[in-house]
């Protein structure tokens, strides 16, 4: 019985941690502490930038999704030394899209350099939080998991996690892309 549970948590939060942060984060947003972040003018948007810790799983297949769909979009990773390829499930699962994610290139955050027109889209909180001790105007950011119909601000590192998870997280992540590029054709 206490495998069965651990797979399940595994397979749906990626790991007890995950679990507990998806409750936490849950709460914290229905309390309204991450409303600031949905005052995007989308308007004005003209390009994409998704971070995530090691920009091998989930930022990079953002940006190939936002660029497929013929949206300005880049990249970076707050925790990568750069140069590094896309993690092979990602790799997969982009084919799997009919995307190509095999010439990624991780980048670092520190070679960014803010452009107005930029939304800076988080995948967790504490993105958020390194994105605003950056310098980046926090106008300019938000995260990503937002603007999906029912919205959530903390979408787990699948880097270690379980294929089931690792799928749903990219599942997730291409959902999301999708929903703010939608915002901002309506918004034109």
């Amino acid at each position: 019985m206490r495998d069965r549970v651990l797979r399940l948590i595994q397979d749906r939060y990626g790991s007890k941690r995950g679990l507990f942060n998806h409750v936490k984060y849950k709460l914290l947003l229905r309390l309204g502490l991450y409303n600031k972040y949905r005052n995007i003018d989308f308007s004005k948007v003209t390009r994409l930038v998704f971070i995530c810790s090691g920009n091998i799983c989930r930022s990079s297949l953002a940006e190939i999704v936002a660029t497929s769909l013929g949206v300005n979009a880049v990249s970076y990773g707050l925790h990568c030394r750069g140069g590094d390829p896309a993690d092979s499930r990602a790799i997969d699962f982009a084919r799997s899209h009919d995307l190509d994610l095999s010439a990624h290139i991780t980048t670092n955050i520190r070679d960014y350099v803010y452009q107005p027109g930029d939304l800076v889209l988080g995948m967790e909180p504490k993105h958020i939080e390194e994105l605003e001790a950056c310098g980046i105007p926090s106008s300019a950011i938000s995260a990503i998991g937002l603007w999906i119909p029912k919205p959530l601000v903390y979408i787990h590192d699948p880097y270690s996690s379980s294929d089931i998870f690792f799928d749903a997280c990219e599942i997730g992540v291409t959902n999301a892309t999708e929903a703010i590029i939608e915002l901002m054709v309506n918004a034109k």
